[in-house]
C-alpha cells in the first residue's frame, strides 16, 4: 500500500538506469482510489514489453548485476509487489511464469491466512461504494474531533476527498485502533463489512505455492503500520517477526523488505540493518543510481497502462 494517490508517481524515468517497478494488485476493481490495480490483460502486455526491453532480475541481485553490466547489455529492472493480495497468486503468478520474469512479493504477514480485508479497502467501501450515507460525520481521535459534511456519491470527487482525509487521520494509528474506528464507521454508514473474497490476502498455502526460484518472498511488516509513528522497539518487532515468518515459508534467509506506505526514519533503517535486511524499498520514484543506499531503494509505481505506455514511462524500447 502506498501513502498517497498514484498521480504523484506518474512521471517518466529518463535513460537506461535500473528501475524497480512497484505493483500491488493484478485484477479489475470497480473502485480503485489509489490506482493500485492493473488489469490482467494489461499486466501481461507490460511483462511482455518489459522482458523484451530490459533484463528483469531478482531485486536482491539488481545492484550487483548493475555494477557488472556493460553498455552492450540490456538495462535492468526488478518487479515487486506489496501487501500480498490473493490476485498476485491467481493472476500475476501464471503471467510471470509465462515470461520467466522474476519478482519479489512483499507480504503483510499478519494478514496471511485471514479472510479480513485491509482496513483501507474497508474504508473505501464505506465512503466510495456506499450510495447513501448520513449527512454528517464526527470522529474523535486522541481527544480531537473531526467533522465532515458528507456529500452524495455523485461522481464529483467530493466523497473521495473525505475518504482521503479520514484515511490520513487513521493511517498512523495501530492496527487495533484502526480496526475499531473502521468498525465504528461501518456502523455509522450502515455498511456490512463482511469480508469480500476478492480483497483478501493469500493463504499460507497460496504463499508457499508462490514461493519459487522465480518468485521471492519478502516481508512488508506484520500489521502494515506507519513505522516511524511507533516506538523503535515496536518497529524492530514488526520487522523481525515478519522476516521470520517469511523465512519459515521459504526455508532460507530473507534479506529484502518494503516499508509500509513507503514510510521510514533513521530508527527504522537502523532496525532493518540490525535485522539483517540488505535491501529495503521505499515508494519514492526514481532510477536506482549507483550511489543509492540499498536500504532506501526507489521504486516506480505502475499504473493500468499498456506495454508501450509502460516503456515510455520507464525509458526503453521493445525493439
Amino acid at each position: 500500500m502506498i501513502g498517497r494517490p498514484l498521480r504523484w508517481a506518474m512521471q517518466r524515468v529518463a535513460g537506461d538506469g535500473p528501475v524497480i517497478l512497484m505493483y500491488h494488485r493484478v485484477t479489475e476493481l470497480p473502485v480503485d482510489p489509489w490506482g493500485l490495480a492493473v488489469h490482467p490483460d494489461r499486466f501481461r502486455e507490460q511483462i511482455d514489453a518489459l522482458t523484451r526491453a530490459r533484463h528483469v532480475v531478482p531485486l536482491n541481485k539488481l545492484l550487483g548485476m548493475e555494477a557488472r553490466r556493460s553498455s552492450r547489455d540490456k538495462p535492468l529492472a526488478a518487479v515487486t509487489f506489496d501487501d500480498g493480495y490473493v490476485d498476485v497468486h491467481s493472476e500475476a503468478r501464471p503471467i510471470l511464469h509465462a515470461f520467466s520474469c522474476p519478482a519479489t512479493v512483499f507480504v503483510t504477514t499478519g494478514a496471511i491466512g485471514t479472510d479480513r480485508e485491509f482496513w483501507w479497502d474497508a474504508l473505501a467501501r464505506i465512503f466510495l461504494e456506499t450510495i447513501s450515507l448520513p449527512a454528517t460525520l464526527a470522529l474523535t481521535i486522541a481527544n480531537r474531533t473531526y467533522d465532515w459534511v458528507i456529500p452524495p456519491l455523485d461522481g464529483t470527487g467530493s466523497r473521495e476527498k473525505i475518504f482521503y482525509e479520514v484515511y490520513s487521520v487513521l493511517r498512523t494509528l495501530s492496527q487495533e485502533v484502526q480496526t475499531a474506528y473502521v468498525n465504528e464507521l461501518g456502523h455509522w454508514a450502515n455498511c456490512e463489512l463482511n469480508p469480500r473474497p476478492a480483497h483478501r490476502a493469500m493463504t499460507r498455502q497460496e504463499l508457499e505455492d508462490l514461493s519459487h526460484d522465480l518468485i521471492t518472498i519478502g516481508p512488508h511488516s506484520v500489521t502494515h503500520p506507519t513505522l516511524p509513528a511507533h516506538s523503535p522497539e515496536f518497529q524492530r518487532q514488526e520487522i523481525l517477526e515478519s522476516k521470520r515468518f517469511c523465512e519459515a515459508i521459504t526455508g532460507g534467509p530473507v534479506d529484502t523488505f518494503a516499508y509500509p506506505f513507503g514510510d521510514y526514519d533513521d530508527p527504522t533503517v537502523s532496525a532493518m540493518r540490525d535485522a539483517g535486511i540488505k535491501f529495503a524499498c521505499t515508494t519514492r520514484p526514481g532510477v536506482v543510481h549507483t550511489n543509492v543506499d540499498p536500504l532506501r531503494l526507489p521504486r516506480f509505481q505502475v499504473g493500468n497502462w499498456n506495454g508501450e505506455e509502460l516503456l515510455k514511462r520507464i525509458g526503453g524500447s521493445s525493439n
